[in-house]
């Protein structure tokens, strides 16, 4: 399973990134829980998460042997500028597909009091729980 998502700031205008990575939904939302605290900006948790991607891709290839190189955590991550922001905010998913053709399944939303989710399992916004279903 793969997950293919963008993250955006609620407590400010046009800051967001783009996010693909191996896993399911839920995944991601508990690890944005786990890293997002209402004083980190959206830079902090964007670097962030590159870097325990970085370390869980360290731990898998001692334990495997197989190398995997560092630019493809990175290249899963893209900041995105503040029109697409904008049209994740306003129109979501769909709004960015007909615009730009980004193909995204979630969006999440940092918010003083927590992480948010909307998407394709999650019609209607939502907060993050603690323990989330494999399906968001």
């Amino acid at each position: 399973m793969s997950t293919r998502a963008i993250v955006i700031d609620g407590r400010c205008e046009g800051k967001g990134f783009f996010v693909s990575c191996d896993g399911y939904p839920a995944g991601l939302g508990i690890e944005l829980k786990k890293v997002f605290t209402g004083n980190k900006s959206i830079e902090q948790v964007y670097q962030e998460l590159i870097n325990n991607r970085i370390e869980a891709n360290r731990h898998f290839a001692q334990r495997t042997g197989l190398p995997i190189p560092i630019e493809m955590v990175v290249n899963s991550f893209q900041v995105l500028n503040a029109d697409i922001v904008s049209v994740a905010k306003l129109y979501g998913a769909d709004g960015l597909w007909e615009r730009y053709r980004i193909n995204v399944e979630y969006i999440y939303t940092l918010k003083h009091d927590g992480v948010y989710v909307k998407g394709l399992e999650v019609k209607r916004q939502r907060k993050v729980k603690e323990k989330e279903t494999i399906r968001g």
